[in-house]
């Protein structure tokens, strides 16, 4: 087995279990309505699934023995130290997002007034991970040989994985301004706003994705619109890139064609209409 087929099988292993892990998430979210200080577990573990398994973007390789101590040719080479060095970069941001994450929930039940502060570094610090992730997930995407059910699969994970940010974002934002959510009167009070209602941010983040939009957002303030907005149009967007630069790149095209329309055999004689000379 060479250096790309494995890496790509490792690659499809991480486009299931992404998949996996963010519908999961999706069937669970009337349950987090009941614990909402979970929802920060399900955002690390969506954005982690990369360092907690077996994947292309994990910050060690897997190789084989045999292909470790073999000599790579330099396109192999080539796509090994990409592949570190995207597996490097994710595991740096992930854990300084778990950091960030902790102190900006211990703030939000100690200090109020710091998590106001911190929820700015929180918006930038998780939007630029998981802006990475799926940067990262659509250069995987594109880099595939062939369309097949894993590459669609990492396609929809790509998609969700939107959702998800724009929740973390919607999260962040009701610290910031309170004022710019209809929030509901029926979610319990024993937890700071923003854990109370993060599963109500999240529910927001796909109605704004999939163009439905929701209630939660004030049409009164520009932030909520600005942000309901935002996440429609990366949306649209990673759609729109992922049609344009994945599913019709040149090599696709040429293999659809050429298994449309297959080269007669060499060996066999091609009829040809022969002039008739008077």
């Amino acid at each position: 087995m060479s250096v790309t087929r494995e890496l790509l099988l490792q690659r499809h292993n991480y486009y299931r279990w992404l998949l996996v892990v963010e519908v999961l998430a999706l069937f669970g979210l009337r349950p987090l309505q009941q614990a909402p200080q979970l929802v920060c577990l399900v955002y690390l573990t969506i954005a982690g699934v990369g360092v907690l398994m077996d994947s292309p973007l994990l910050p060690h390789n897997r190789l084989t023995p045999h292909l470790k101590r073999s000599v790579l040719a330099p396109k192999d080479h080539q796509r090994l130290q990409r592949a570190m060095r995207r597996r490097r970069w994710l595991k740096n941001g992930w854990l300084i997002a778990a950091a960030v994450e902790l102190l900006w929930q211990a703030s939000l039940l100690v200090a109020p007034m710091v998590a106001v502060q911190l929820s700015v570094v929180h918006v930038f610090v998780w939007t630029g991970l998981m802006l990475y992730v799926l940067w990262a997930l659509t250069n995987a995407l594109a880099e595939e040989p062939v369309f097949n059910g894993a590459m669609l699969m990492g396609a929809a994970a790509g998609y969700l994985l939107i959702g998800f940010t724009g929740g973390i974002v919607l999260n962040s934002l009701l610290v910031l301004d309170p004022q710019a959510f209809n929030l509901s009167s029926n979610v319990s009070s024993d937890w700071p706003v923003a854990i109370a209602h993060a599963p109500q941010m999240l529910g927001a983040a796909f109605g704004s994705l999939t163009t439905l939009g929701s209630s939660v957002f004030s049409d009164n303030s520009l932030t909520s619109v600005s942000a309901s907005v935002a996440i429609t149009i990366v949306g649209q967007l990673y759609v729109a890139i992922l049609i344009a630069g994945v599913l019709g790149k040149p090599r696709q095209i040429a293999a659809v064609r050429k298994a449309a329309h297959p080269r007669r055999r060499s060996q066999a004689p091609s009829p040809r209409l022969r002039r008739i000379r008077r």
